[in-house]
């Protein structure tokens, strides 16, 4: 296994590409292009050791900015590249051209979530040539939008330090954008205005590089041409040691310290958070400790993380901290129920307050004759021994007895506004309202 994941961070991704690969004759997608990019970019270090390649689907995606879920599609841009028949014309050092033709991926795998491809040697050894290499900027790559663009920038940024690109026969200018079998692009007219401007602004807008175009004539006939190419001061290359938001987290620096490589930390702190990190941490430092490992600890963690090691003690203490929040939030709810409950009980003493001075500035306008009566017709009323004992303990302030009160003064014609207009009066939840939270928050709570 080559690299197990790789992890592009946006503008801080390089890769290395064979020059003489970016000379490729296939017609290629737009995202067909980027899956070459980013296939090779993910298999360099291995490619002339590793039989086979592996990559997160996801994380492949995500390196081509490709950001649906539909690995179906993913799956047909990698058919397209098994059918895919690539071409090499190349001035070798004594002076001969050598042309080769060879598939572009022979073999591909999606599986559990992985993806898994091989190059065949002649080519793996051509994208991996020691002396000449193009650097492209795989974050460039990513946010490109047009398979024009990606392949001038492509084959105009190694010639930054030169200045300019060579000179390309407008034909194999044509060949090179994968527009050479289509009439409409015969005229240069047209191949300009509708394949190169539109490439150079995508270019100078979204890549490290800026590109102007020079031509060639024959007479009036444009028969070659070459771009200038200067460096973009706003999108600066970055590499691969620059820091940024992955290198600066601690789970990244923590992995780094077990002799993790870069690029798989890169690919657990993206796809686990960071407390899930720092279990296995903890698991295979634990392990470490008590001399369970046989392998080494790097690859315990490895395999604790790819495979979801559980340690019992922090098992253990996830319970106890299930069990602790449940009971928190249980006294919470208990707390919160208790206090409508008081605001309960605070508003029917309220509202009997004012029922009963209603009732006291009634009985002041009779004599006390007549309030003897009134009081022994409503003890007559209340039928229960227990009512009457209480009414005569308490007189009209008697809690038991006040709704019976204010039926029978509501019956002499003294009118008591509703609990629910009293409420919203005096600016207090209303009655209704408040049985209702209490209702929930008990059920919530049992």
């Amino acid at each position: 296994m080559s690299r197990d994941l790789t992890i592009p961070i946006k503008n801080n991704r390089i890769l290395k590409k064979h020059v003489a690969a970016i000379h490729i004759g296939a017609k290629l997608s737009l995202l067909q292009r980027k899956l070459v990019n980013a296939l090779l970019y993910n298999a360099y270090d291995g490619l002339l050791t590793a039989k086979e390649h592996h990559i997160s689907a996801s994380v492949l995606c995500e390196m081509i900015g490709f950001d649906s879920k539909n690995i179906a599609y993913l799956k047909g841009a990698l058919k397209g590249l098994m059918e895919t028949v690539v071409e090499f014309d190349v001035l070798e050092e004594d002076g001969e051209r050598s042309w080769e033709a060879m598939v572009l991926l022979p073999y591909a795998r999606i599986k559990g979530g992985t993806c898994t491809y091989r190059y065949e040697r002649a080519l793996a050894e051509k994208l991996y040539h020691p002396d000449v290499y193009s650097k492209i900027n795989l974050s460039v790559l990513r946010e490109m939008n047009s398979a024009h663009a990606l392949v001038l920038y492509e084959n105009c940024y190694r010639f930054e330090g030169i200045g300019h690109t060579s000179w390309w026969d407008i034909e194999v200018f044509r060949k090179l954008m994968a527009v050479d079998t289509m009439s409409s692009y015969k005229p240069f007219k047209a191949l300009n205005r509708n394949v190169i401007q539109p490439a150079m602004k995508e270019v100078n807008k979204l890549s490290n590089i800026q590109v102007e175009m020079e031509t060639r004539m024959k007479g009036r006939m444009v028969t070659g041409l070459r771009f200038i190419v200067r460096p973009n001061t706003q999108l600066s290359l970055v590499g691969m040691d620059t820091e940024d938001e992955i290198t600066a987290r601690r789970a990244y620096k923590a992995l780094l310290g077990e002799g993790i490589s870069k690029t798989l930390a890169r690919a657990w702190v993206i796809e686990y958070d960071e407390a899930y990190i720092f279990e296995k941490l903890d698991l295979a430092s634990n392990q470490a400790a008590s001399g369970r490992i046989k392998s080494s600890k790097a690859g315990f963690l490895k395999s604790a993380i790819e495979d979801d090691y559980h340690n019992e003690n922090a098992q253990k203490q996830k319970r106890l901290e299930v069990v602790q929040t449940a009971k928190e939030q249980r006294e919470k709810l208990e707390r919160q129920l208790e206090a409508l409950k008081k605001t309960q009980r605070e508003a029917e003493a309220s509202y009997r307050r004012l029922c009963y001075d209603m009732v006291e500035e009634a009985l002041q306008s009779l004599s006390e004759a007549q309030r003897d009566a009134v009081a022994v017709e409503f003890q007559l009323s209340l039928g229960s021994r227990v009512y009457v004992d209480a009414f005569k303990k308490n007189g009209w302030k008697d809690r038991l007895n006040a709704v019976e009160m204010r039926v029978f003064w509501d019956a002499r014609g003294l009118d008591f506004p509703s609990p629910t207009d009293w409420a919203q009066k005096n600016g207090s939840m209303e009655p209704d309202t408040l049985r209702a939270q209490i209702e929930e928050l008990e059920a919530k709570i049992q």
